[in-house]
């Protein structure tokens, strides 16, 4: 699947408002019908802004009215994405899926991105977040401590290995 700049898709919808057809446009600039088609009511209905902003977070309360809104309408992704001024009908899609498989749960944020670093509480933490951080450390000090006594049983394996190696000659 081929990506177009936005400029590229502006020209495309500009061309059609032009008098051109959708057909005609998408054989000359490459750029499918549907595509050209849903950039130009992007266009239509929230301006170039609309087409240049993305925004990325969305709460879970907003996602499930927009989900509920297109239920309760009977619209697609693209008519919803269009009407919310979702840049990308998959990623309605996308929170269909989770919320279908998931709930609501689905449709909370993932952090991405390596955990946060342990760091000691202090008074600036709410009291969850000392929790959690208390928890993070006791973690990883029953990590270390697990690998501390694999190595220490590994030596003393090998100890007792080389001594009866040593008694046998």
């Amino acid at each position: 699947m081929t990506k177009f700049s936005i400029e590229e898709k502006v020209k495309g919808a500009r061309l059609v408002e032009g008098g051109r057809s959708f057909g005609s446009v998408a054989q000359e600039t490459g750029i499918s019908h549907q595509v050209i088609r849903n950039t130009l009511r992007h266009l239509q209905e929230h301006g170039l802004e609309g087409l240049v902003q993305h925004r990325y977070n969305w709460t879970v309360d907003e996602k499930l009215a927009i989900l509920r809104h297109m239920q309760k309408n009977h619209l697609s992704c693209s008519e919803t994405s269009i009407q919310f001024g979702i840049k990308s009908s998959s990623t309605v899609w996308q929170w269909l899926q989770s919320y279908e498989r998931y709930g609501v749960a689905g449709l909370e944020m993932k952090k991405r991105g390596r955990p946060k670093k342990w760091r000691p509480p202090d008074d600036t933490m709410t009291p969850l977040e000392k929790l959690e951080a208390e928890n993070l450390y006791l973690r990883a000090e029953n990590d270390y401590l697990k690998k501390l006594n694999a190595l220490v049983a590994e030596r003393e394996k090998r100890e007792r290995e080389s001594k009866q190696k040593s008694s046998r000659s």
